[in-house]
């Protein structure tokens, strides 16, 4: 049945559809999309040549041994070359911007520290990372100048330009990944410090050593052991061991209780390490956070081109724009994740404030409530205190609440220069007609060709034709037998084992850490490593306990740390990965994800039915059979508790317990 698209909202600003804002036809987008970067330029190709490149650079790279004339030490220069290698391998694919800079600079780097006194295998692959590198600059160049064509050809086909509607909400766009991006520079500041400090504090003993001669007598993995002139026995941490033979003579240098081998001085490998574990995260969402600040504040900065579009959400909260006159919406041009640009609940604006507006949103909205929906303090029914809480009426709606409820194609004034990775403002309409204001709130993607978006939304139900045929479309699996009373879902044997398992491993790993903190000190890789523990430790404990309730009132969905609620009337389909876990997108826009321990081919083939499909087959087949679904509400017992905090809690514990014992 084919579909008429909601009309654009009533004005709110001086742009509107009135105004004259010029229809995006489809073959002005047609024209926009072809102006899209080339497909050598895709960032696969800079990434694979680099990722290429360079491990064949280190594969053939020369190691020269420790030796007395020609000591190891710190190598800063060499971090710096494999921070920006690293680091490339992200910003090739997502921040052109830095490409530009750092592309250049590990050229630099890689020209003063490797082509000199190389050998041909290190000189041809060191001549290759070159060449990928000035793709990669060329590639980036590219996807820019790109961006720049899509962006004049937009300015060009508007012919309007308007300021936003007004009131704008305050700029908020980059905040966090610029506040983290910080804090993560400062604290790879403090590591280069810490380093700096190790360098010169060896520097000191070394100028007040005593040089001794000695015969290296046995070694292992970590040191080696050495016997002096006089008897002495000694044993010296190395990094190196395996350059030091049985047999052969070494210079021990000796300042009261500090002794080291003279060709092993202080490497600062340990912050080296935090450095890039914290320094590349840092830049990366410091540069990502700056960038979205100034293209949302160039889009606040004065009138932008206007265009008239057809938008749509589909299944994964993606909202998808379409050409103006593409009212069946089946040829998406760009999509991007929004959020309501609403303003403060004191200020005027397409919400309603919670003073003048509250009896007119009230008497609006009676219609649609329930008997008891505003009863008295003194009523007879008492509210459940375990039931889903209430949504706010006066609280500024996200865009699951605009298209929750089976959208169909909108029309809507799109405000500035769609291109890729830019920053866009929407003007479309709630499910009453009331307009509404969206702002991107990730960057602008366009789908590479013969990729298609997720599936939308299924169309309004304007009949009850329409219900009976998409309750028809899905099936009821056979497993699921319904009283009325809630359902439930949980773990496994396997999954409860295995969870098991993955928890007693890491605390005994949680254990011998923190033991091995208060031993031998704090040390990068130590502290590394416990943030890696208890990172696992969350999937453990989902893993063993984790549970997803149905009830009259929706799904309670119950993970590591909280339990979650949503409605029957917000819940978006329930998805079966080939990797063997279970996804959904939540009404605020996150995803929660259920791992799982199956192999999805290996069931398949086997015949087996795993209990994760299962369960997402018979939550859609509630989903969309609302008479199938639980009639009674369940307690808060009944919904699981989440295992993370007392899991936690019991590692902590041993921890403790085992680090001070």
């Amino acid at each position: 049945m084919s579909q008429t698209p909601a009309p654009i909202p009533a004005p709110i600003s001086p742009c509107s559809a009135s105004a004259g804002a010029p229809l995006w036809s489809s073959e002005e987008a047609a024209r926009w999309s072809h102006l899209r970067h080339a497909s050598w330029a895709r960032p696969l190709w800079s990434v694979l040549a680099l990722l290429i490149t360079v491990v064949w650079a280190i594969a053939v790279a020369p190691e020269p041994p420790c030796t007395d004339a020609v000591p190891c030490g710190a190598d800063w220069p060499g971090m710096v070359e494999v921070g920006l290698a690293a680091g490339l391998l992200y910003w090739l694919a997502r921040l052109p911007e830095l490409t530009l800079v750092a592309a250049p600079a590990l050229a630099v780097v890689v020209a003063r520290l490797e082509l000199p006194d190389a050998g041909p295998d290190s000189l041809a692959a060191n001549l290759c990372v070159l060449v990928a590198l000035a793709f990669g600059w060329v590639a980036a160049r590219e996807r820019l100048a790109a961006r720049r064509r899509q962006r004049d050809l937009v300015e060009g086909a508007a012919g309007v330009r308007c300021p936003l509607p007004e009131p704008l909400a305050p700029l908020r766009r980059g905040m966090i990944p610029i506040a983290a991006g910080l804090v993560l520079v400062a604290v790879a500041a403090f590591f280069v410090a810490q380093g700096l400090s190790g360098v010169r504090d060896d520097e000191r003993h070394t100028a007040r050593a005593v040089r001794t001669v000695v015969k290296v007598v046995g070694r292992n993995d970590e040191s080696v052991r050495v016997r002096t002139d006089d008897g002495r026995r000694l044993t010296l941490d190395s990094l190196y061991p395996e350059d030091h033979r049985t047999g052969s003579a070494v210079t021990v240098l000796e300042d009261g209780s500090w002794r080291r081998l003279a060709s092993e001085p202080y490497d600062a490998m340990g912050p080296q390490f935090g450095v890039l574990a914290v320094g590349l995260p840092g830049l990366s969402l410091l540069v990502t956070g700056l960038l979205a600040r100034r293209r949302a504040a160039s889009l606040r900065r004065g009138p932008v081109p206007v265009l008239r579009v057809v938008e749509r959400m589909d299944d994964d909260g993606l909202v998808w724009i379409h050409a103006g006159d593409d009212t069946a919406a089946r040829h998406p041009v760009l999509g991007a994740q929004f959020v309501a640009d609403a303003p403060g609940t004191n200020e005027r604006g397409p919400w309603p404030s919670a003073t003048a507006d509250r009896d007119q949103y009230r008497h609006r909205d009676s219609s649609h409530a329930t008997p008891d929906a505003y009863a008295t303090p003194n009523s007879e029914s008492a509210p459940d205190p375990f039931a889903a809480p209430a949504p706010d009426p006066f609280a500024a709606p996200d865009p699951e609440s605009l298209f929750s409820s089976a959208t169909r194609p909108r029309e809507a004034l799109l405000f500035g220069s769609p291109y890729d990775g830019g920053e866009l403002l929407l003007v479309t309409t709630f499910r009453d007609g009331e307009p509404a204001v969206l702002r991107t709130s990730g960057s602008v993607r366009m789908p590479y060709p013969g990729r298609q978006p997720g599936r939308a939304p299924h169309p309004e139900a304007d009949t009850a034709t329409t219900d009976e045929a998409r309750a028809a479309a899905t099936p009821v699996p056979a497993t699921l037998i319904t009283t009325g009373r809630p359902l439930s879902w949980g773990p496994g044997t396997l999954a409860r084992a295995g969870g098991a398992a993955l928890a007693l491993a890491m605390i005994a790993g949680v254990a011998v850490d923190a033991r091995s903190l208060v031993t031998d000190g704090i040390g990068v890789r130590e502290v590394f490593f416990l943030l890696c523990l208890l990172t696992w430790l969350g999937t453990a404990a989902e893993l063993i306990n984790w549970r997803v309730t149905a009830d009259s009132s929706g799904v309670w969905l119950t993970g590591v740390w909280k339990v979650r609620h949503v409605p029957w009337d917000r819940l978006r389909p329930v998805r079966y990965t080939k990797e063997g876990s279970v996804e959904t997108r939540l009404p605020d826009g996150t995803d929660w994800r259920l791992p799982g321990l199956g192999m999805p081919k290996l069931e398949r083939r086997f015949g087996l039915d795993p209990s994760l499909a299962r369960m997402a087959q018979e939550i859609n087949a509630l989903r969309h059979h609302p008479e199938l679904r639980p009639t009674e509400p369940t307690d808060r017992r009944a919904r699981g508790l989440p295992l993370g905090p007392a899991l936690l809690t019991l590692t902590t514990a041993v921890a403790l317990a085992w680090a001070f014992h």
